[in-house]
Formats: structure tokens, C-alpha cells, sequence
């Protein structure tokens, strides 16, 4: 074990001792974590002796029984499975994707292993590593169907088409329905990448086209920060303003008439930011504003949100279901977590946000001590008024031709791979916490 790591679990029992668990397992995390690296059994065991420590206070009896039945015997493999099974399911993907990579050393042609391996390294955003184990195993691709489609989604997630191409034909030969649907959202993001591939270049920086083939949706903004320095578009930190509310009030226009989407009516959420964004929008594009009830509505029109992750879950089931002439915009969207749902449109996407009418913080000139300001707490119709008289940079919108030149190419789909805003029945597909295109973000 390297010098660093046997510190850490030092560090990691002084904070246990010190009556501080939650620090303990800040501290050994970094050691568990997924590395591709093949470990001693003795340091292996030494590690999770450290994490099992840490489980009997924080944890349940029966997980940390799972802990202790690995560090007991480390070389059983139905054990390092439970207890891979049992730390995705608390979502610690990370380290169980530790335990089942030694499940899977042990029992290499185990497809169950390998899936769930898989699938772990997939939520950590290891989309080549999975793929990398995947075709290690040929035989298990062969003959189990769930491998199958965790390789070709797994390539899409790391910008390879031809792999999931290859097993397209596999995947649609099983008759059943779920196999179907997995094989279906497969066909789709391949179609949709046909559809736009003369006017998108694809490639590690190109969030708006990976973003349409995953979901059927168009990203409006791109970050200009940080994005050569790995954030590729996206925010991780951002105050959001008045002027990239306009912004993406303008950008949303121009998409809609790109695809041919005239608007009757906006809908208003029952959430304040949502509901300021709506009054905006109406105002902008002269039509009514409509209060959205929490049965939902089928008549066609705009539903504007602020950010889905603030509606309560009523109205995010309501919102689930796509209906003829029906769009949903959503201003802002956080892109480190999964979602039920995507918009069919969004501004852009961020990690941390505050809205332009919550405390935001800025720095005192005088003082240069870091201040929050007060929430602007002025009924929504006066809030939208002003946000339409905002300021946007000239070169706000220099990208808006490749915009453009994405919806327009993207309307020429047909079936399954038309834009979601153009979708008439079915579900809205979920929003993916991984992307073939990776940005930074905070721990």
C-alpha cells in the first residue's frame, strides 16, 4: 500500500476515535475509491477494516455485517458481490465498484459481476473503463443481453458509434418487452446522431450535439467559463442574471421557430421562479398565460420552469407524459444528478445556481469581505417585467447559428428520433448523470 493511503487510514481512525465518523470517512473514501488498481489481500482487508470501523456507527447492523463478511474472507466472491450490491444501492458507486472488481478478478466470466460492475462504473462516469472490462469478456457479450446493451450504451457515453451499431441487430432480436425498450433507446440515440452528425462535430467538446442524442432535447447556452480548462459548456458554479434569463427566453424563440413550434399559450408552474419565467415568456411572445393544475394539462403550449429539481413531485409527474403540441422549456438544470424527466428545452446546465431573485453573494469593494444580498421578494409580474428590459452582450449569441443549424438538421428525424418538443405521446426521457462529453466539477 502506498505511504499515502496507509496515512489516510491512520487519519481516518484518529477522526473515529474523536468521536467524528463523517470525517473518518471523508478521509478513507479517496483509498476505496474505484482505481483499476489490483490490490494485496492484505492491504485490501486493512482498508475495509478501516470502513467497517466507520459502519458500525454509521451504518446499519445488517450493511456493516456485509462489510465484515468480505474482510473475513476476501476471496469470496458471492460476498464482495453483496457488498458491491449493497454500496451502489447507498449510491457509494465508487466503492463498490472496488469490491466488485475483485468479484470479478475472482470470477471473470460471471455476467451478473460484470453487469453490475459495469453499471457502477457507468454512474461514476467511467463510461471506457466499462466498456474496457465489457470487451474483455467476449463470451459473456455473446450469450447475455444484458452485457450486450451496457457495451453499446456504455460506447455511446464514451463517443463510439460504431460498437453499439455492431450489436444493434442482437439487441433487436429478443422478443421481450423490456429488452425492447433497452434495445429501442439504443436505435434512438443512433438515429438521432445520423440526424445530425453533418451539423455537429461530436466530439469530446460537443455538449449540445451529445445532448440531443441522449435525450431528444436541445441546451440552448453554453458556458463560456472554463471551457477549455475542462468545463465543455457547462457551469459549476453560477449566479444566474436577469440577462441570461432573456437570453434564454431569445434563444428558445429562435430554436422554436427553427422547428417549426408556433406557441398558443404559456403554462405557469405553481413554483415563484417558474412562474416569473412563464409571465416573461407570455409577454415576450404575446400570447396567453395559464395557470398548470397539478392533474396537468393536454392543451397545446409552452410550460416554462425555472429548474424541474424545485417542482414538487405532483407536478413533476404530471409533466412526465408528452402530449401533441406540448413543450417543455426548463431554464435551468442541474447536471450532476440524474433526473426523471428532461426538458425538451434548457438554458443550461449547472452544478451550483442561485436565481437571480434569491441572495446572491458578491464582494464588498471596501471591505473585499464576501456580502449575500437580500432576496428580491417583489411579486413575480413586476420581476418579469424588468427581466425582459436586461442587458445581453452582442456576443451572447455568436454560437446561435450552430444552434440553429442543430434544431433545423434535427427536425428532418423521423420516428422515434424526432426531437422530444415534437413528440406527441409517450414519456420524456430521463436526464443521465453521465455524458459522452465530461466537464469538472466540485467533490
Amino acid at each position: 500500500m502506498q505511504n499515502d493511503d496507509m496515512a489516510r487510514l491512520q487519519q481516518a481512525r484518529q477522526a473515529l476515535q474523536q468521536g467524528n465518523p463523517q470525517e473518518a470517512f471523508r478521509i478513507v473514501r479517496p483509498v476505496l475509491r474505484y482505481s483499476g488498481k489490483t490490490w494485496a489481500q492484505s492491504d485490501f482487508v486493512e482498508a475495509w477494516s478501516v470502513f467497517a470501523e466507520i459502519s458500525t456507527v454509521l451504518a446499519s447492523e445488517e450493511f456493516t455485517n456485509f462489510v465484515y463478511a468480505v474482510i473475513r474472507n476476501p476471496e469470496d466472491v458471492q460476498a464482495l458481490y453483496h457488498l458491491g450490491y449493497q454500496l451502489f444501492e447507498q449510491s457509494l458507486h465508487d466503492l463498490a465498484a472496488t469490491a466488485l472488481a475483485r468479484a470479478h478478478a475472482l470470477a471473470p466470466d460471471s455476467p451478473g459481476i460484470l453487469n453490475e460492475l459495469a453499471s457502477a462504473l457507468e454512474t461514476m462516469g467511467m463510461n471506457a473503463e466499462a466498456c474496457r472490462l465489457l470487451q474483455a469478456r467476449p463470451k459473456v457479450i455473446q450469450h447475455n443481453y444484458l452485457s450486450r446493451y451496457l457495451l453499446a450504451f456504455n460506447a455511446i457515453m464514451s463517443r463510439d458509434l460504431e460498437t453499439p451499431r455492431r450489436l444493434l441487430e442482437s439487441l433487436q432480436q429478443e422478443p421481450d418487452e423490456h429488452r425492447e425498450e433497452l434495445a429501442g433507446r439504443i436505435a434512438t440515440m443512433l438515429a438521432r446522431a445520423d440526424a445530425i452528425k453533418g451539423v455537429s462535430s461530436l466530439d469530446q467538446q460537443d455538449l449540445r450535439g451529445w445532448h440531443y442524442i441522449l435525450t431528444g432535447a436541445f441546451l440552448l447556452h453554453l458556458s463560456p467559463y472554463g471551457f477549455d480548462e475542462g468545463m465543455n459548456g457547462r457551469y459549476a458554479f453560477v449566479q444566474d442574471t436577469p440577462g441570461l434569463c432573456l437570453e434564454g427566453i431569445l434563444r428558445l424563440a429562435t430554436a422554436l421557430k427553427e422547428i417549426g413550434i408556433s406557441v398558443p399559450r404559456v403554462f405557469a408552474l405553481p413554483e415563484r421562479g417558474s412562474t416569473i419565467l412563464a409571465r416573461a415568456l407570455a409577454l415576450k411572445l404575446h400570447v396567453p398565460l395559464v395557470d398548470w393544475s397539478n392533474e396537468g394539462q393536454t392543451e397545446p403550449g409552452l410550460i416554462a420552469a425555472y429548474d424541474l429539481n424545485l417542482l414538487d413531485g405532483p407536478i413533476l409527474v404530471s409533466l412526465r407524459q408528452h402530449h401533441p403540441g406540448q413543450v417543455l422549456w426548463s431554464h435551468a438544470t442541474c447536471w450532476t444528478e440524474s433526473f426523471p424527466l428532461t426538458a425538451d428545452f434548457t438554458t443550461f446546465f449547472y452544478q451550483v445556481n442561485h436565481a437571480p431573485w434569491e441572495s446572491q453573494m458578491s464582494v464588498d469593494p471596501d471591505t473585499r469581505q464576501m456580502v449575500h444580498s437580500q432576496p428580491d421578494e417583489r411579486d413575480a409580474a413586476s420581476i418579469a417585467a424588468e427581466l425582459l428590459q436586461a442587458q445581453v452582450e452582442n456576443e451572447a449569441f455568436e454560437d446561435l447559428p450552430k444552434l440553429q443549424a442543430l434544431t433545423k438538421a434535427a427536425a428532418t428525424a423521423h420516428g422515434a428520433a424526432i426531437p422530444a418538443a415534437l413528440n406527441t405521446r409517450g414519456l420524456r426521457q430521463q436526464l443521465w448523470d453521465s455524458s459522452p462529453v465530461k466537464s469538472s466539477r466540485f467533490a
